[in-house]
């Protein structure tokens, strides 16, 4: 991901597409319609969490930090700073093995799952973006 996409607007330009999506009540669409919608949020998930942790390692290591590169230790990092709340810690690990079965390992199975859990994700990268700079990391 090129250094010019990890700004604080385009975090939040991301994370408001993958809300907005998941506004929509998929019964309301056939089974065809549904199966895309849902593959258009995990593919917008993702994105956004893509985005989620190395704008968050980008801020740490803007302060001078050392933050390994790595979504784990990025929001490690990031509850030692305090842009990650205790309370979230456990859930944004939750939120990174969500990311990893979808684009690693990706079985059907699973998916409606996290399918279930997107808004939460959701709800959290915002609530934690909310706390990062919005100036872009230098």
């Amino acid at each position: 991901m090129a250094s010019g996409e990890l700004g604080h607007d385009n975090l939040q330009r991301a994370l408001q597409g993958f809300v907005d999506l998941l506004e929509y009540d998929s019964d309301d669409f056939p089974a065809i319609a549904r199966d895309g919608l849902d593959n258009g949020r995990i593919q917008k998930f993702e994105y956004s969490v893509e985005l989620f942790w190395k704008y968050l390692r980008s801020c740490l290591m803007a302060e001078g930090l050392d933050v390994p590169n790595s979504p784990r230790g990025a929001i490690k990092a990031g509850l030692d700073r305090g842009f990650v709340l205790e309370t979230e810690y456990q859930p944004a690990l939750d939120l990174i093995a969500d990311r990893n079965t979808c684009s690693h390992i990706y079985k059907q199975s699973l998916m409606p799952g996290v399918l279930a859990r997107l808004p939460a994700h959701a709800r959290l990268m915002q609530a934690i973006t909310a706390r990062l700079p919005a100036a872009p990391p230098s």
